[in-house]
């Protein structure tokens, strides 16, 4: 058997379910055998890991960039932290089959190219060729979101189900979709804007153009301001300070229930929809109190059609902080090994 010649597959116990016949062989994947590299290209920011045949992540490094900075400047960066993390976690080079790159906007069909992201200036870039070219190691590209929920499909909370939706608050809020273990790429692009919805009662212009977006209430660019304006501190997460802050400012319990209401409402038109068995919070929605997240599911299953309600479920990802890095090896093992 090839695979237990490369060992890839190891044999263990002989087994017999039922004591008859010729004993069964149990087999067992080496998730050790290759390894991808994971990379979440973020507004601002870069994270990357060094991820086995079974999804756990073996080094890490990140840093951060001037949003300013070119895309080229930034992808040679990319390469050469790649470069470094590998050499220094001494894997062997010849068993890293791949690199899954998430990226913060579309991606064309070939997997290659990001398009036109919302938040940052980039514009139809050549992520795999670059990539290709300075490490001489294929390259797939997806958009961020989808791909972390690709992997709460394969290695997370979500394995199992045959439908789920990852929503990730960051920079902004957008959300990716699996349908029978397979990333839902629906219209020209793909993207979900979940955050471009129009549901805030406001007349606050977003960065997209329109005016009254999600984001303009629940973004990091939005929440930060929200607690600037009430003279908290500036936290890593806006979301728990405002959380805090609820029981003795009346203006930080006002800013939370429309926080919590405009977000309910997105996710409701998610559901309504969509339909996902599970819905996911990433991002700085992964790392709230849980009464936070009790408030957006009880608002949510509220707003969502009656007969949907029982069968919804929202919690928190399962792979915390590290959703990106291990969305873009998601999207290599499946590209480079299983498929």
């Amino acid at each position: 058997m090839q695979l237990i010649d490369d060992e890839i597959v190891v044999e263990g116990n002989s087994v017999s379910v039922t004591g008859l016949g010729r004993r069964a062989t149990e087999l067992t994947l080496r998730r050790t055998a290759y390894f991808v590299v994971g990379v979440q290209i973020g507004v601002g920011f870069v994270q990357l890991g060094i991820v086995d045949l079974l999804g756990e992540q073996h080094a890490a490094t990140s840093f951060e960039y001037d949003i300013q900075e070119s895309p080229n400047e930034v992808l040679r960066r990319v390469a050469s932290a790649i470069d470094a993390l590998v050499r220094s976690n001494g894997t062997d080079r010849r068993l890293v089959v791949g690199i899954g790159v998430a990226v913060p906007g579309p991606v064309d069909a070939s997997g290659r190219r990001m398009l036109l992201p919302i938040n940052l200036h980039w514009r139809d870039v050549n992520v795999a060729d670059q990539l290709e070219a300075a490490l001489g190691l294929p390259v797939t590209v997806e958009h961020n979101v989808r791909s972390m929920a690709l992997a709460e499909t394969r290695f997370g909370r979500g394995r199992g189900l045959g439908s789920l939706a990852f929503v990730y608050l960051r920079t902004g809020l957008g959300a990716g979709l699996v349908v029978e273990g397979e990333p839902f790429a629906g219209g020209v692009h793909g993207a979900i804007e979940l955050g471009h919805l129009q549901v805030a009662d406001n007349d606050v212009r977003c960065v997209c153009g329109n005016a009254g977006c999600l984001e303009t209430v629940v973004s990091e660019r939005a929440l930060r301001a929200t607690i600037a304006a009430m003279g908290l501190d500036d936290t890593p997460n806006p979301l728990s300070a405002l959380w805090e802050a609820r029981t003795t400012s009346a203006r930080a319990a006002t800013a939370l229930d429309e926080i919590i209401a405009s977000l309910a409402k997105g996710l409701s038109a998610l559901a309504n929809l969509l339909n996902p068995e599970l819905i996911l919070l990433g991002g700085a929605l992964a790392d709230v109190p849980d009464g936070f997240v009790e408030r957006v599911r009880e608002e949510t299953r509220a707003a969502v059609f009656p007969v949907l309600r029982p069968s919804l479920e929202i919690h928190p990802s399962s792979l915390g902080m590290d959703a990106g890095v291990l969305g873009g090896a998601t999207v290599a093992l499946d590209t480079y090994f299983y498929n």
